[in-house]
């Protein structure tokens, strides 16, 4: 009950094939993950627009969370 040499050759490019394919997942997965806007952001420019903070607080407290301030 052995597979004969086709057989080896088919199982490795599926396998090949399901490891590019995850792998190409796993990426675009962590390209969304990392261009997405923090919620704290989103609520920042909520108060900004309603007047509650002024443009300098916004952009401090955003360089704040993104991490651009030293």
């Amino acid at each position: 009950m052995g597979m004969s040499p086709g057989g080896w050759w088919l199982l490795i490019a599926a396998f090949l094939v399901a490891a590019v394919a995850i792998g190409v997942l796993l990426y675009l997965l962590l390209q969304r993950e990392a261009t997405a806007e923090p919620e704290s952001l989103e609520t920042l420019k909520q108060q900004y627009a309603r007047g509650e903070i002024d443009e300098t607080e916004l952009e401090t407290r955003a360089d704040r969370l993104l991490g651009h301030e030293y």
